[in-house]
């Protein structure tokens, strides 16, 4: 049975039309207002996130400066401990150079007095008898060219005797000078120990005092860097989400609404989505550097699907399937968190397992390796939703 006919007549459409235009345009209005508004908006975001860096950017310089001038006081210090220490090494070593030269001077001195001493005891023994010895010996002789040799004999023993003298005189004062340039040097070594202890405590105690300054302000240093690398990145990942409508190469990845890091403490990773893996494998996810035992998260709040330990490449691993459809996979885990299992719920920052190197990546870094899953289907890069919600 036909539905019945609706006359409307001339007026009445009228009319109708009267309503629907005032109505149009005024609708009309209203989305060009939202459109100019979310312009206005994004404009405005983009401007405050610049500001953002911008501000980022100088208390980072400002650190690094504060930083520079600290580092530079405790290495003036230690350069003047390194010196002082230096000299006292120099002069420890004149000072063993000194005593060595002054103890041969001394055995030396010693060979002389002791042969001028035999000498001496000789010559008061021959001088005993009504004769000399010497003159007996010299006399008993008539062939008078005997008589010249031992004149000439007589007169070497004299000069040999004072070049002995002679000698011994050197040797005295030789031994002597070394004696006063080495208490000089033991002297300067004394003083230059004093500076070395003193230099020593003054720099012990500057870096005491300011070890707390130095970890703050190295802290601040590097939390300000990556707080303006995260600002870089997820403007990047805005710029690239805005022009491509998706999360990179291998697929599209989720938005990062919702989404929470997967990995709760220190952590460090690179775009390595394609890198060269064994048996002309490509990488297909991010790998997440962080400290053993380091808490995985749950990404979003959903279900696990999987849960394995010494599963082939990635050993103990984790599959999280989203309630957004979008499937998650957590690899080379340390160990699974209690009460995690297939089928438990999570919610999104909930701790489902610990960073580790299980797997083949075995003996190497710690790391987690993340992939995402849009949709339960093939593998997508993760990288810029990671840095987007980093």
């Amino acid at each position: 049975m036909d539905p019945p006919m609706v006359l409307i007549s001339t007026s009445a459409l009228g009319r109708l039309r009267g309503v629907v235009r005032p109505a149009a345009v005024a609708l009309a209005a209203f989305l060009l207002v939202t459109v100019v508004l979310a312009g206005t908006s994004s404009t405005k975001t983009n401007r405050a996130s610049a500001a953002s860096l911008t501000e980022t950017k100088a208390d980072a310089n400002a650190a690094r400066r504060q930083l520079s001038r600290l580092q530079a006081e405790l290495d003036d210090l230690a350069g003047k401990y390194s010196r002082a220490e230096a000299r006292l090494y120099e002069i420890d070593n004149a000072v063993a150079k000194a005593e060595k030269d002054e103890a041969r001077s001394r055995q030396d001195l010693e060979k002389m007095r002791t042969q001028l001493s035999d000498r001496v005891v000789r010559l008061y023994k021959a001088g005993h008898g009504s004769t000399p010895a010497f003159l007996e010996l010299l006399f008993e002789e008539h062939d008078f060219s005997v008589l010249i040799e031992r004149l000439s004999m007589l007169n070497k023993v004299a000069v040999q005797d004072g070049e002995t003298f002679t000698q011994v005189r050197t040797h005295i004062g030789k031994v002597t000078a070394l004696q006063q340039d080495l208490a000089a040097k033991r002297a300067a070594q004394t003083t230059q120990l004093k500076d070395l202890q003193t230099t020593q405590a003054t720099m012990e105690s500057r870096m005491q005092a300011t070890a707390a300054e130095y970890k703050r302000l190295k802290k601040r240093v590097v939390a300000l860097e990556e707080a303006a690398r995260r600002e870089r990145e997820a403007a990047k990942a805005r710029a690239q989400a805005k022009a491509t409508g998706s999360g990179g190469s291998g697929g599209s990845a989720p938005s990062v609404k919702g989404f929470v890091f997967p990995v709760d403490g220190p952590h460090s990773y690179i775009n390595d989505w394609g890198f060269a893996r064994s048996g002309g494998r490509s990488h297909q996810g991010t790998d997440i550097m962080a400290a053993r035992g380091t808490p995985a998260v749950a990404v979003v709040s959903g279900r696990i699907g999987r849960t394995s330990y010494g599963s082939g490449l990635g050993g103990t691993v984790i599959w999280l399937k989203g309630n957004n459809g979008t499937s998650y996979y957590y690899a080379h885990l340390d160990g699974i968190a209690g009460g995690i299992s297939a089928g438990t719920s999570v919610v999104a920052g909930q701790t489902i397992g610990f960073v580790g190197n299980s797997g083949n990546a075995r003996g190497g870094a710690c790391h987690l390796h993340f992939e995402i899953h849009p949709g339960g289907g093939g593998a997508a890069n993760p990288y810029y939703v990671l840095r987007a919600s980093d």
